[in-house]
């Protein structure tokens, strides 16, 4: 199975002061499964502050990983309950991002499906917030 989908991508952050902020985008992507695994592939926009990076999401089972190549460079991966560190390249330069996923819920099948991941964050070993992302497709 190897598809295009309408993807919604909903975005939001709460800052350690508190302040929140809600991106929502709708893109065309590409839904496909192989050995098993779920992916999502889409391109990012201006919008996302990422233009010019394609998105590549697996679903295995509990473990979620998110690949960025293109102009922001990076690989994040959520797992309830596991922390993980890893290295975010941007145009501006190199960080350490570490990801201390709180939710990690999908349902999908081959016509629609929805995954949400909510997760803490710090950059460069400062705590740096909350964020949550849904993404959704038909």
């Amino acid at each position: 199975m190897d598809k295009k989908i309408l993807l919604t991508i909903i975005g939001s952050h709460r800052g350690v002061d508190g302040e929140n902020s809600t991106i929502e985008l709708i893109t065309e992507g590409r839904l496909f499964r192989k050995d098993g695994i779920y992916y999502i592939e889409y391109e990012e926009s201006e919008i996302s502050g990422k233009r010019g990076t394609k998105t590549l999401i697996s679903i295995d089972d509990n473990m979620i990983s998110m690949e960025r190549s293109g102009t922001s460079t990076s690989q994040l991966f959520f797992e309830r309950g596991k922390c993980y560190i890893n290295n975010f390249i941007t145009p501006f330069g190199a960080m350490q991002m570490e990801i201390y996923p709180t939710r990690v819920k999908y349902d999908l099948n081959d016509e629609e499906g929805r995954l949400d991941l909510k997760y803490q964050m710090a950059i460069d070993g400062r705590t740096a917030g909350t964020n949550e992302i849904t993404f959704l497709y038909k």
